[in-house]
């Protein structure tokens, strides 16, 4: 098993490197741990990416039957879920095929 741990100062700092990369991976794409981002800027391109995140869940919860009553559901609602839905399937294929 590899070791997964790194010291990064005589302070005994650990952490796990690996988690550390995927984290950096996550932030800025592959390689990014070799890159040296910032800790401040992979923490501000999370934060980015968490209230895109969350914008775009309040986005599609907002276009949802109210109570779950699918009678009250507009064509045009369903139309933009349906789009919503293909392409966040498309996003994450991509991802997955991309290995991110």
């Amino acid at each position: 098993m590899e070791d997964r741990t790194l010291t990064i100062s005589k302070h005994e700092v650990v952490i796990d490197r690996m988690f550390a990369e995927d984290t950096w991976e996550l932030a800025f794409g592959d390689g990014a741990w070799t890159n040296q981002y910032a800790d401040e800027d992979v923490y501000q391109k999370l934060k980015e990416y968490e209230q895109k995140a969350l914008a775009w869940d309040t986005m599609y919860e907002g276009l949802l039957p109210p109570d779950g009553n699918d009678a009250d559901d507009t064509e045009e609602n369903y139309e933009l879920r349906e789009k919503m839905d293909k392409l966040i399937a498309t996003l994450l294929f991509n991802g997955i095929a991309n290995g991110d």
